[in-house]
């Protein structure tokens, strides 16, 4: 047996000795005073715990081992040193000014 089934296994026993040892009535208040037995009320908020532990802690999807590459759009070209906007030969005298007081 895997480890894992043996540890799920002996949560579950140590569940049911707890629950079958609380059989006695007791009063419960949820909008309203509710009589009913212990097994019932620890039963209940267990499942709802289980429940809620699954949705909280369930495995995310694995990523995909490659990744495609879907963009339509077709790549800019890169443009020479001299056509670029912040090229030096593209800057007015006032720019050059400001930045050779730099």
């Amino acid at each position: 047996m895997k480890p894992k089934t043996i540890i799920i296994a002996v949560l579950l026993a140590i569940v049911a000795i707890v629950l079958f040892n609380n059989k006695e009535e007791s009063s419960f208040w949820f909008f309203g005073d509710i009589r009913t037995s212990k097994l019932l009320i620890l039963g209940v908020f267990f499942l709802i715990g289980v429940i809620t532990g699954g949705i909280i802690f369930r495995r995310k999807k694995a990523h995909p081992k490659e990744y495609g590459v879907t963009n339509p759009n077709t790549p800019i070209a890169p443009t020479p040193l001299d056509e670029h906007p912040y090229s030096p030969s593209n800057l007015s005298d006032e720019d050059r000014e400001y930045i050779r007081r730099d």
